[in-house]
């Protein structure tokens, strides 16, 4: 089996962060539930997003830079 690519690295960080973020949300339904402070969970859900937007947007930029190299080049006159 070969090195991952940086494409299958960035597919697995997006997939690991959105179950990360499940959990985060489970915790905080669970801290409400008790009736406990969601402050703190809250706040690490905030970050969690912004990485996960962060990594949703590295993926984007490489599967169009995948897109771009695998198109015919265009000659100009």
């Amino acid at each position: 089996m070969g090195a991952e690519t940086d494409l299958e690295m960035v597919e697995r960080h997006v997939s690991r962060g959105e179950a990360i973020i499940a959990v985060q949300r489970s915790v905080i339904e669970q801290l409400s539930a008790r009736g406990s402070s969601t402050t703190d969970a809250e706040h690490l859900l905030m970050l969690f997003l912004e990485i996960q937007s962060q990594h949703v947007a590295h993926r984007n930029r490489l599967t169009a830079e995948l897109g771009e190299r695998r198109l015919p080049s265009e000659k100009k006159p």
